[in-house]
């Protein structure tokens, strides 16, 4: 049972200041994140993770409800005969998220918790044929009265698991959807105490709507009778928000498009897609959108332009996440990029108006390493020095600009921001006068020695590198 023992405290809300970004304890705040995982709560030395983040000013993580990696907790108790019970919660699993949820309250990092993991759910050894709604592994139901296979050898990109079907606008799983309900109760029933919560339901799913639709609105109409308000979004596994508005999204070479063809089921993708949280404002109070930034360079910049715009049509603005930005080691590197688009993607997403980042685990992205903590650092370096929730895209004053040179934000005290992937330089066309001028070298946290400029004029980095520059006009 959900208890009403939730402090009266000024919890994350979207910002009364500018509602394209959150607010915590009363103040606009930017989001920015990396961690070793995406499940955090498994990991061994979690408390220590979370206070590295704090120390390099990350305040934002990411928490599936998964439990599919070697050496994970389960939700649910085992029986004698090795078998799962779902009427009993597995104490040490919900202790950690517990553990997980206090400690991040206290380091006033903001949770985004996706209540399904959806390759959980899907094949693979330690997935579902691991997972305790397989009606092989548990006690409560069989296959035919759960309506779930005990095989599954199909990825979530294919074919859809029954097992999100259950809802009342599909199957009607009445039998299975009270299970579901026991879980999502006891989650709520850990995390609604605390006000630094942030909730999606599912992991980059190719679901039907009506599940992601339910469950957000489960969640909501769970919360009402205590007086709370909670924030819901969707992940969609969709890497092209646009639809085909933005010239050359699906991927910046022909590879990647025809490799997103080649791996995915078409036809998920009509009954799937980022417009219902775009469009459904009442169950998605803010818009996730990590599966763009698969896209590359100028298409990259060009999509997260585009995602900020589609908000402002719906006259419903609210942030845009992105709480998983791709690029690491991984071998097939072909989809997820590599450490330089992360980081590219990292600034690019706050330059055209976003609400939050992190990055994502390795080997798919680069966690919370050095670089990482690095790029953390210098971002809020770079965003505190100034009044940031004040400022807009603006990279129409950037003359003769090539392709991924070179983003600007201004506002209306003359103030402007640039940033350069690998340096470089470009014409600004800001108001005439003389400007203060700021660097810094992100990859160290550096700034330089401050200078006086010039503009309209030739704006330029000290190296090829990544370059965060301000420019304040000097009355």
């Amino acid at each position: 049972m959900l208890q009403n023992n939730m402090p009266d405290t000024q919890g994350i809300q979207i910002s009364t200041q500018n509602p394209f970004y959150w607010q915590y304890q009363g103040k606009p705040i930017l989001l920015l994140g990396g961690s070793l995982e995406d499940n955090l709560f498994q990991i061994a030395n979690l408390k220590a993770h979370l206070e590295l983040l704090h120390s390099i000013c990350g305040n934002y993580i990411r928490c599936t409800m998964s439990s599919r990696d070697e050496g994970d907790v389960k939700p649910y108790c085992k029986g004698d005969d090795g078998r799962f019970d779902l009427e009993k919660f597995n104490p040490e699993y919900w202790q950690k998220f517990s553990d997980l949820l206090r400690w991040c309250h206290e380091l006033d990092i903001i949770v985004q918790i996706e209540v399904w993991a959806t390759y959980d759910f899907y094949w693979g050894a330690a997935n579902w044929a691991d997972n305790p709604f397989n009606p092989k592994i548990n006690v409560n139901y069989t296959a035919v009265e759960s309506g779930l296979p005990e095989e599954i050898d199909y990825p979530a990109q294919t074919k859809v698991n029954p097992f999100f079907k259950s809802v009342p606008a599909l199957d009607n799983n009445e039998f299975l959807l009270a299970y579901q309900q026991k879980f999502v109760d006891k989650l709520l029933s850990i995390s609604l105490p605390h006000d630094n919560v942030l909730y999606c339901s599912d992991n980059e799913t190719l679901a039907p709507y009506p599940w992601g639709q339910y469950w957000a609105k489960y969640l909501h109409t769970a919360v009402e009778k205590f007086g709370k308000k909670i924030f819901v979004t969707e992940m969609w596994d969709y890497w092209d928000p646009s639809s085909g508005e933005v010239a050359g999204a699906i991927g910046q070479s022909p590879a990647l498009g025809d490799w997103f063809e080649e791996h995915t089921n078409p036809e998920l993708h009509e009954a799937a897609n980022f417009s219902y949280s775009l469009n459904d404002t009442s169950s998605y109070q803010f818009v996730d959108v990590s599966n763009h930034n698969a896209q590359k360079g100028e298409i990259h910049a060009k999509t997260a332009e585009w995602i900020r715009e589609a908000v402002l049509a719906t006259r419903k603005i609210r942030p845009i996440n992105n709480v998983k930005i791709y690029g690491g080691e991984l071998e097939d590197s072909i989809w997820a990029g590599s450490p330089q688009d992360a980081k590219e993607r990292f600034w690019r997403n706050i330059f055209a108006g976003h609400a939050t980042v992190r990055f994502h685990r390795p080997v798919a992205g680069i966690g919370l390493s050095e670089s990482a903590q690095s790029f953390i650092k210098s971002l809020r370096m770079f965003t505190d020095r100034v009044d940031f929730f004040n400022f807009t895209p603006a990279n129409h004053l950037l003359y003769d600009r090539q392709p991924n040179e070179a983003f600007c934000m201004m506002n209306d005290r003359g103030e402007y921001l640039l940033y350069f992937p690998t340096g470089g330089e470009t014409e600004l066309q800001a108001k005439t006068g003389t400007y203060q001028l700021e660097k810094l070298h992100i990859p160290t946290s550096t700034w330089s020695p401050a200078e006086t400029t010039e503009l309209p004029g030739l704006i330029q980095t000290d190296s090829d590198d990544h370059w965060g520059l301000i420019l304040r006009k000097i009355s």
